[in-house]
């Protein structure tokens, strides 16, 4: 299905960067001059990142999309969504992303300026896209069947324009939830799911469907947001003493901490270029969302 919408002209937003050096990276902040936070989403290997910002217009609290590249910004005006994000884009430079109207119903959508593509599961009460791969895999989640105390069921979906929709729960999900945050190139696919015990587990899904689980030791609470060609994993798990969400990348079976130095209120890397770059956001001591690109 295509949609007429248009990806308007934008407004460019100042640089406001600061860059330093923690846990083998180099952070580089991003944020959108005007915005009162500022996340990134999405990075492709030509560096292009893709995120979102929150704008404050009168009573409202606004989500708009950006786009940075060698520190410029794009900002892209919409005339009625509450909330409008980029969430991934990848070297095509096709995006995925997700439109959330006044009236609560939400849109999915896959594509570039010239054409779009709406995703909506069969079935679906709501479709959200997360992520997609080079070979234009998309990946997220959609609601669906409600339980008996009448909680929809969240499921995880692939979709792409070749095979059409499949869709998956990891084989522990018996609490209701599997999402499907990130996707590599081979079709790999990772995420969180949701136990009996209301146990968060990250999970990563092979090609061929064996599903793994991953759990950052000793944490209850344990995501997988982005993967890639390598194999490398990016995530957050929660911190049982002071129950923070804190970054990390699992490379070779090591957890390394991903976080800039003013990170104070935790760390949530998204995604992970095959050179190793990292997209994601923090929280400073003031609770601001801050994107940042980490760089080895």
């Amino acid at each position: 299905m295509r949609n007429s919408m248009r990806f308007l002209a934008a407004s460019l937003g100042l640089l406001i960067t600061c860059a330093a050096h923690a846990g083998g990276y180099t952070y580089q902040s991003l944020w959108v001059e005007g915005a009162v936070s500022t996340s990134a989403a999405g990075i492709n290997e030509q560096g292009q990142v893709v995120g979102s910002y929150q704008l404050e217009r009168g009573p409202d609290l606004l989500v708009r999309p950006f786009t940075w590249q060698a520190g410029t910004y794009t900002t892209y005006p919409a005339a009625e969504p509450a909330a409008w994000s980029f969430d991934d884009v990848n070297d095509a430079g096709r995006l995925v992303s997700n439109l959330g109207h006044r009236d609560f119903t939400t849109e999915a959508w896959f594509g570039d300026a010239a054409h779009h593509t709406l995703l909506a599961v069969p079935g679906a009460v709501a479709t959200q896209a997360y992520a997609l791969s080079d070979r234009d895999v998309v990946v997220g989640a959609y609601q669906h069947d409600p339980n008996r105390l009448g909680i929809l069921t969240t499921s995880a979906f692939a979709w792409s324009p070749r095979t059409g929709y499949r869709v998956f729960d990891a084989p522990g999900a018996t609490g209701g939830l599997t999402i499907a945050w990130g996707v590599n190139r081979a079709g790999a696919v990772v995420g969180v799911y949701m136990d009996a015990d209301s146990m968060y587990h990250g999970f990563v899904r092979a090609p061929d469907g064996r599903v793994r689980t991953v759990d950052y030791p000793g944490s209850p609470y344990t995501q997988l947001m982005g993967i890639n060609a390598r194999g490398d994993v990016v995530g957050f798990y929660q911190d049982p003493t002071d129950f923070l969400l804190r970054g990390f990348v699992l490379r070779g079976g090591r957890f390394e901490r991903v976080a800039p130095a003013d990170a104070v209120n935790g760390s949530y890397p998204y995604r992970i270029t095959d050179d190793g770059r990292i997209v994601g956001y923090y929280l400073d001591a003031n609770w601001r969302s801050i994107g940042f690109v980490a760089t080895p």
